[in-house]
């Protein structure tokens, strides 16, 4: 399972943003002075959003408010409630823990479990529901387990999941196409860009496009996190890539969900030659399931 989508998730940054956006400030003007003192503010904006208890309204966010809870206890019951790919992760961490005969759930993992989940580790200390004593992790507080526990997803909740995942792919293909169509018009307006995976999701790639040589290009497009622009390449799509070579690009374009257009474009990265600058380029990708998930180191 995938723990790092907790990397850089810290509840200290989450109450920082919940506090601000209260103020009833524009998103830049968030940014802005949350920066100041705190770091990763896309991560933590998006799993605010992500969770429901963010909403965009123009230039603006709205507050999910309850006057009679704390932030820690809306985000909490947010995460509990939405029962999304955040708090399955939780789920399957926090069952490792067991009763002791101090009535205390106790975990200790080893070396390699322990890195690897320790961005889910950090924020639920950072939330205060685990702590650690003599290299064991502790619940703080019991009910938050048997809360979880007890949580069950449902195969309707599971497949509005997957169709919002499915959603923000096909808009992170719409977007792209639209600025390919815009840079075609600079370079020859009889150039035409075609959108090929609303007829063929077989084909390897999302759009056929033009390079600045009227070259034709083959783009595949990944919705990616900007915290370590993690994706999958399926077999088809590497072997496609090696038909192609260098006429053939990895659009990986970060989340955004402060932006009215749900990405951020500004920091898209273009790549050709995938096995050259992505499977076999361990100094900046580190590639896991024979090769097939993929993520950007942080150097």
């Amino acid at each position: 399972m995938n723990f790092d989508l907790f990397e850089n998730i810290n509840f200290q940054n989450l109450e920082k943003l919940y506090e601000l956006s209260l103020e009833g400030r524009d998103t830049s003007d968030i940014k802005i002075n949350y920066s100041r003192d705190h770091t990763h503010v896309r991560e933590n904006l998006n799993f605010l959003f992500e969770n429901d208890i963010f909403e965009i309204e123009g230039d603006k966010i709205k507050v999910l408010k309850d006057k009679t809870k704390s932030f820690k206890e809306i985000l909490i019951n947010k995460i509990f409630q939405k029962n999304n790919i955040n708090f399955v992760l939780l789920k399957q961490y926090l069952q490792n823990f067991t009763l002791d005969k101090d009535n205390k759930f106790k975990f200790k993992p080893d070396k390699y479990f322990n890195y690897q989940t320790s961005d889910m580790r950090n924020f639920l200390i950072s939330l205060g529901i685990i702590k650690n004593e003599n290299d064991e992790y502790i619940i703080i507080n019991n009910e938050i387990l048997n809360k979880i526990k007890k949580q069950k997803k449902s195969p309707f909740k599971l497949k509005e999941e997957l169709k919002s995942k499915e959603q923000l792919g096909q808009d992170a293909e719409k977007l792209v196409y639209e600025n390919e169509v815009l840079k075609l018009k600079k370079i020859d307006k009889t150039l035409k860009v075609l959108h090929i995976a609303l007829e063929d999701v077989s084909a390897g790639y999302d759009i056929q496009s033009y390079n600045e040589n009227c070259e034709k290009i083959y783009i595949e497009v990944k919705a990616v996190s900007k915290t370590n622009y993690q994706f999958h390449l399926s077999p088809n799509e590497y072997n496609i890539s090696k038909i192609y070579n260098h006429n053939y690009y990895l659009y990986l374009l970060p989340v955004d969900l402060s932006n009215s257009k749900k990405f951020d474009y500004d920091k898209i990265l273009m790549i050709n030659n995938i096995k050259e600058n992505l499977i076999d380029n361990s100094n900046i990708w580190k590639t896991e399931n024979d090769g097939f998930l993929i993520s950007k180191k942080n150097n």
